[in-house]
């Protein structure tokens, strides 16, 4: 009964985990702002526009907004924020404008700004649509995973032998190992964040306070990017308490920046008033395109392997 319980752990992790996916895109993020807005979670703060740049022009046109406002903490910071203006007419977004935005920690470690004037109903269409379509997944499953287990309990040594030879758990194994590697070479070389650096960038970004730090020494890490060299810069601030600090973080930077980097005396940085201990660059908070993309190729690539994983299984299953 090995391999058929390896295959049904394998096809049954994957079919759990669009599952949570799912459910978390169609329920969970939409029903947040909504969540917090009602409990007094999300704060509304005042913003004003640094500069508008139209994205995609038409009758609602997609806009992206520089804006300056307070975080948690108090301290100013900088944010691009984008959505579709409904009412362009008003002509609201100007520069040197002040608009009010509202912060839902709830959405931690996405992006919590969001503009208050928009309403945001809950979609009753939306709803529904989500709903039939996540019943109708479940309702897939329910029939798949029932008929594996009532053909494999009056089969078992058949399905044994199925699915010794089956690639469903070869694909399986074989991924894992691919994203492991893949996961730690993208992460070593900074083209990756995890869950929990992100979650740390969150809070220093939402929660931190900003301050100068003097650089004291920098070293090459040796790793390129682009062959751009990624340089550890080690520092000293002063938090809010007067008390001198250590910190250090790294940075790709370019022939030029290398160049000028024993010129180079401070760089800007936020700290946890909480724990000064935790710092980084300001730079290195915010989610570059680049992650955004290989995030995104890492999922698509996911996707596919489980649409190939299910297929081989039913293959397997249904076999005369």
């Amino acid at each position: 009964m090995t391999y058929i319980f390896i295959t049904l752990a394998v096809v049954g992790l994957t079919l759990l985990y669009w599952l949570y996916v799912l459910v978390s895109n169609c329920f969970r993020t939409h029903f947040s702002i909504w969540t917090a807005q009602k409990k007094g979670l999300a704060p509304v703060m005042q913003a004003t526009i640094l500069s508008t740049k139209t994205l995609k022009p038409g009758k609602y046109p997609l806009l992206e907004l520089q804006i300056v406002f307070e975080n948690f903490s108090g301290h100013t910071i900088h944010r691009a924020i984008r959505f579709r203006d409904s009412q362009p007419g008003l002509e609201r977004f100007v520069p040197n404008k002040v608009i009010h935005v509202g912060l839902d920690p709830t959405k931690r470690p996405r992006d919590p700004v969001l503009p208050m004037y928009a309403k945001r109903p809950v979609s009753f269409a939306f709803m529904l649509f989500c709903s039939l379509f996540t019943i109708g997944y479940i309702a897939g499953c329910y029939f798949l995973v029932g008929e594996a287990f009532s053909r494999i309990y009056l089969l078992p040594e058949k399905y044994e032998r199925v699915f010794a030879a089956s690639a469903v758990w070869q694909l399986g194994f074989v991924f894992l190992v691919i994203y492991i590697v893949l996961r730690w070479v993208l992460i070593r070389i900074g083209l990756f964040v995890k869950k929990s650096t992100k979650l740390q960038n969150w809070d220093l970004f939402y929660s931190g306070l900003g301050t100068t730090a003097i650089i004291k020494e920098y070293r090459d890490t040796g790793i390129l990017i682009n062959e751009n060299p990624k340089v550890e810069i080690a520092y000293t601030f002063m938090d809010y308490s007067g008390q001198i600090v250590k910190g250090k973080d790294e940075k790709v930077m370019g022939k030029l920046e290398t160049a000028k980097l024993s010129m180079m005396s401070d760089v800007e940085i936020m700290y946890l008033p909480d724990d000064p201990s935790i710092s980084r660059m300001l730079e290195n908070l915010g989610d570059h395109d680049t992650q955004k993309a290989i995030g995104f190729f890492m999922k698509l690539g996911l996707f596919i392997y489980s649409v190939i994983i299910v297929s081989f299984f039913c293959l397997d299953i249904f076999k005369k």
